[in-house]
C-alpha cells in the first residue's frame, strides 16, 4: 500500500515530505510523527473543498453572493451558476458531482488510515487519541454531506468487499452516525489548542456536534437546543480561546495567530498547493494583479455580493468594509485602475458598484461589490498564506445566544452575547436589545421569527459556508424567501441538494432526493 505526507499541518509541526511505501502493516507508525504524518491526507484532502467548482459555490444558492453572467456570455458556465441562485439545479450539474467526490474523497481516506491505525501492532499509548481524532475528522466530512445531500451511504470501514455498492440511508440515520462519533471520541481527543492547530481537539469537536444539534430541527425535526447551548457553555468555560479585538484579525495572513479560530483549513503559499478560491481568484477584476503585485494568478472577476443583501448592514457597521470591496480601486502605487484587459475597456475607471444589472448577461466586469474578507498579501502567489477560516469563537457565543431564544430563555442573555461578539463592529456602542432579537420581523420578504438575529448571523459570517443552514433553520428563509434576482421557491424539497447523476450512475442501491 503507497501513500505520500506531504504538508503537515499547523504551524508546530515539520513541514517536512516524508514517504512512506510498501511497510508491511505490523510495522506501521512506531512513533507521534508517522501517526501524524499518516493522517495528512485526510486533512490535506479539505483544500480541495475551497477551490473552483466545489463546496463553497454552495454559498451561491443563498441571499449573500451570487455569479451573474456578465457581458452577455461569461461566466454562463452552462448556466449553473444562475441554476444555483434560482435554486433549479439539476442532478447533471458537475459542480455537485465534485463536492460528492471531494467529501467522500476525504472520507475513505480516513478510512483507508484508520484501518491501518486499528491493525498496527505498534504499542502506543496515544494510538487511540489519534483514533478518535481520525474518526472526528470523518464525521465533519458526513456533517458537510447531510448539510449538503441529507440522505446519503455511510462507509465506515476501508476493507469492503469487491463490488461493494453502499444504500442510501436516510438523514436521520445518518445523523445519529455523526452524533454517535463525535459522542464516542470527544473525551479521547487533545485539550491543547495550540498543538492541535489545523487539526480536531476537543474544543472544536464539540462546537462540530453544537451545531449539528443546532440544525437538528431543520434536519430530523427534532429540537435539540438545549444540547447545543450545553456544548457551547462547556466550550465557553474552557477558556481556550476569545474574541480578536479586529474582526479582520482571523482573516489575516498570519491568521494563525488568532485566538478566534478554533479550526481551519492550513495554506502556505510555499509547502502546501492549492488555493482558496474566493481569496481573489473568482471575485476581484484582473486590473487588481495591479494592486497587490499579485504573482502567477489570474482574477476571474465573477462572483460579486447580492445587491439586497447590503441593506442588512447598518450605519457605521466596520464589517462592511472589512467583509467587501468597493468603489474605485487603486494599484499598489496610488493609481486609479481601469477595467482594461479581459472584456474590459481601458476607458473606464474600475469601480465596484452595488448594483448590478442583471443576473442573466446584462451585467458588466466591474458591477457588484466583491469580497474582500480575507487580507492579500503583496506579491502573494496562487496559494494564500492565509488558513481558511472553518469555525471561529463567534460562532460559539452566536449560537448559544440562538438556543436561549430558542429555548424560551432570558432574551437579554442572548442580547448580551450578540454584543459582545458586534461590539468591535462599531466605534460608538450600538447595542441589540433582547426584544429586537426575539421579534419576529420582515427578512426577505417574509416574516421571521428571531429575523434581526438571521441578519446579524448573515453580517458577522458572511462567506463563512454557514449561510444555507442559517437560512433554512430560520423558518424556512431559503425557500420562503425573495432576494435580488431570486424569487421564492416555496419548495421544501430544494433545501437539500440532488444526488449527483454520476453517482447514480455508478451505484443503483443510490436513491435520489425529493425533484
Amino acid at each position: 500500500m503507497l501513500f505520500a505526507a506531504g504538508f503537515l499541518l499547523g504551524a508546530c509541526t515539520n513541514l517536512d515530505e516524508e514517504v512512506f511505501s510498501s511497510i508491511p502493516e505490523n510495522d506501521f507508525y512506531k512513533n507521534e510523527s508517522e501517526f501524524l504524518a499518516a493522517m495528512v491526507p485526510v486533512y490535506s484532502s479539505m483544500r480541495t473543498m475551497t477551490e473552483h467548482c466545489n463546496w463553497w459555490d454552495l454559498e451561491e444558492t443563498t441571499d449573500i453572493c451570487v455569479t451573474p453572467v456578465k457581458n452577455l456570455s461569461l461566466w454562463y458556465d452552462g448556466g449553473i451558476y444562475v441554476r444555483l441562485h434560482r435554486h433549479q439545479w439539476m442532478e447533471e450539474d458537475a459542480h455537485l458531482n465534485n463536492i460528492w467526490n471531494t467529501l467522500y474523497n476525504g472520507i475513505a481516506s480516513a478510512n483507508r488510515v484508520l484501518y491501518q491505525f486499528e491493525n498496527s501492532t505498534v504499542e502506543m499509548a496515544d494510538k487511540n487519541k489519534y483514533i478518535s481524532e481520525l474518526k472526528v475528522a470523518r464525521a465533519f466530512y458526513y456533517y458537510l454531506l447531510i448539510e449538503s445531500f441529507g440522505n446519503i451511504p455511510i462507509i465506515d470501514r476501508y476493507d469492503v468487499p469487491a463490488g461493494f455498492l453502499p444504500t442510501t440511508k436516510s438523514r436521520k440515520e445518518v445523523f445519529s452516525f455523526i452524533e454517535t462519533e463525535l459522542r464516542n471520541n470527544i473525551d479521547n481527543l487533545s485539550e491543547d489548542v495550540l498543538s492541535t492547530y489545523g487539526r480536531f481537539n476537543k474544543w472544536n469537536a464539540k462546537m462540530l456536534l453544537a451545531r449539528l444539534y443546532l440544525n437538528a430541527e431543520s434536519w430530523i425535526g427534532i429540537p435539540m437546543y438545549e444540547e447545543c447551548k450545553k456544548l457551547c457553555d462547556e466550550i465557553i468555560i474552557a477558556d481556550k480561546y476569545n474574541l480578536d479585538s479586529d474582526y479582520s484579525m482571523p482573516f489575516s495572513t498570519n491568521n494563525e495567530l488568532s485566538r478566534e479560530n478554533m479550526f481551519v483549513i492550513p495554506f502556505d503559499e510555499k509547502k502546501s498547493g492549492g488555493q482558496i478560491y474566493m481569496w481573489a481568484r473568482k471575485t476581484l477584476h484582473n486590473s487588481q494583479i495591479k494592486t497587490f503585485n499579485l504573482q502567477s494568478t489570474w482574477l476571474d472577476s465573477g462572483c460579486v455580493g447580492v445587491p439586497t443583501f447590503f441593506d442588512n448592514y447598518v450605519e457605521g457597521d466596520k464589517r462592511l468594509n472589512k467583509t467587501w470591496r468597493m468603489g474605485q480601486q487603486y494599484a499598489l502605487d496610488g493609481s486609479p485602475l481601469y477595467t482594461e484587459g479581459w472584456c474590459g475597456d481601458p476607458n473606464i475607471l474600475l469601480s465596484y458598484t452595488r448594483d448590478v444589472n442583471g443576473l442573466d448577461g446584462a451585467a458588466t466586469m466591474y458591477q457588484g461589490y466583491r469580497f474582500g474578507k480575507y487580507e492579500i498579501k503583496i506579491g502573494a502567489t496562487a496559494t494564500p498564506d492565509n488558513d481558511y477560516v472553518i469555525m471561529r469563537y463567534a460562532e460559539v457565543l452566536m449560537t448559544k445566544a440562538e438556543c436561549i431564544l430558542r429555548t424560551d430563555g432570558d432574551p437579554e442573555d442572548a442580547a448580551k452575547l450578540v454584543n459582545q461578539v458586534r461590539s468591535r463592529a462599531f466605534d460608538t456602542p450600538t447595542k441589540l436589545s433582547g426584544s429586537e432579537l426575539q421579534a419576529t420581523i420582515e427578512y426577505n420578504g417574509v416574516p421571521v421569527k428571531y429575523g434581526r438575529l438571521l441578519q446579524e448571523l448573515g453580517v458577522e459570517f458572511a462567506l463563512e459556508g454557514l449561510r444555507r443552514s442559517q437560512l433554512i433553520r430560520f423558518d424556512n428563509n431559503f425557500s420562503r424567501g425573495s432576494w435580488w434576482e431570486h424569487e421564492a421557491t416555496n419548495d421544501i424539497k430544494r433545501n437539500l441538494m440532488l444526488i449527483p447523476f454520476d453517482q447514480l450512475q455508478r451505484n443503483s442501491n443510490l436513491e435520489q432526493n425529493p425533484q
